[in-house]
């Protein structure tokens, strides 16, 4: 606790995102020392600005306070030099100086994807989303996102109904009531894994803290994968985050009509990679990882599943309407259009102009 009051003073004076820490660590032998070293050191550094040295001169005191908060709320402070502190969260360009954390610090150290999407996503999506990740859970990989509704909300869900490991990065303090209507969700990502932010208790939303968020996102991980955006979304700028970063970029195909389709394809033109399950994920970025069990994902992602293969049985040879599928095979519209939607996916399907299909392969 004694060391994390320093980490906490410096991560304050820099500011949130700051990418100074990289420059600062080789003069630090100790942090406590490099707090008494004093203004004129600091100032030969050549490092600082002049509101950075401003509030670097500051003392202690809110530090403390913030240390004094996290214990009274049962949180951990994990600092950038602590073997505790996620080491792919270490490699990038600006990490954060300290870590707050709610639930277990042994999922820091997990194998990780970040899954991020829009907050207002389809049912196609929130599906996607909840199915990949509890694929990825099953196999032992922890699933990163940021607490918000939608592909957010689903990917988290996803890895608890695995009763897997899931990662929620907050763009707030830990503590703050921020989307109250996922409280619930936020309690049980602490049971099933950890909440974490840079941000100190009490610390309250605000619209600039999710892009500096977001490089925590992706910085946990090998890969981020992006189920759904729009043109200037959240999910975009993550995931130009992750590409920056050197990290793996994949999206899960929407289709063309979709509004959530525009970042998606924008970030293909980039040159990420399509994705259609857990596998296709593990295949890319945990091939060479012996502690990644490929085999444990669900077959039926490599098989068609036998409702596939039902609704193949009324198209046939022939091309036919959704609105007649859903009479024959007595299928919701809403279910009907996700698997089909799959279906095109998998290369099982093909759809034609006016909303008719036809089997595009062998059945």
């Amino acid at each position: 606790m004694k060391d994390s009051i320093y980490w906490i003073w410096l991560q304050q004076s820099l500011g949130f995102g700051s990418n100074k820490i990289l420059k600062i660590l080789p003069n630090i032998n100790s942090i406590e020392d490099f707090y008494h070293s004093g203004l004129s050191y600091w100032n030969s550094l050549s490092i600082f600005t002049q509101k950075e040295l401003f509030y670097l001169s500051k003392n202690l005191d809110d530090s403390k306070r913030i240390c004094e908060k996290c214990d009274k709320l049962g949180y951990k402070i994990v600092s950038c030099v602590s073997d505790k502190f996620p080491k792919m969260l270490k490699e990038i360009s600006n990490p954060p100086c300290v870590l707050y954390v709610s639930g277990q610090l042994s999922v820091l150290s997990s194998d990780c994807v970040s899954i991020v999407g829009s907050r207002d996503a389809t049912i196609y999506g929130v599906q996607m989303a909840s199915e990949i990740s509890e694929d990825l859970a099953r196999t032992g990989i922890t699933v990163v996102s940021g607490c918000a509704f939608g592909v957010d909300s689903a990917s988290h869900k996803g890895a608890i109904s695995a009763k897997g490991m899931t990662i929620g990065v907050m763009a707030c303090g830990l503590d703050y009531p921020y989307l109250v209507k996922n409280l619930a969700l936020r309690e049980k990502i602490s049971n099933f894994g950890a909440l974490i932010s840079e941000y100190p208790p009490g610390y309250q939303v605000q619209k600039f803290n999710f892009p500096v968020r977001n490089r925590i996102i992706s910085g946990m991980s090998p890969c981020t994968v992006v189920i759904e955006a729009g043109a200037r979304s959240g999910a975009v700028i993550t995931a130009n985050i992750a590409a920056e970063q050197g990290r793996d970029v994949f999206v899960v195909p929407v289709r063309f009509d979709n509004p959530l389709s525009i970042g998606i394809n924008s970030l293909i033109e980039d040159g990420a990679r399509v994705v259609t399950c857990a596998n296709d994920i593990i295949k890319s970025s945990f091939s060479n990882n012996s502690h990644v069990s490929y085999k444990k994902v669900n077959s039926q992602k490599i098989n068609i599943p036998d409702k596939f293969k039902f609704i193949l049985k009324f198209i046939e040879n022939k091309k036919i309407h959704i609105n007649d599928l859903k009479f024959l095979t007595k299928i919701p519209m809403n279910k009907l259009s996700i698997y089909l939607t799959k279906m095109e996916l998998l290369g099982l399907v093909e759809q034609l102009p006016g909303k008719f299909y036809r089997i595009s392969i062998e059945k």
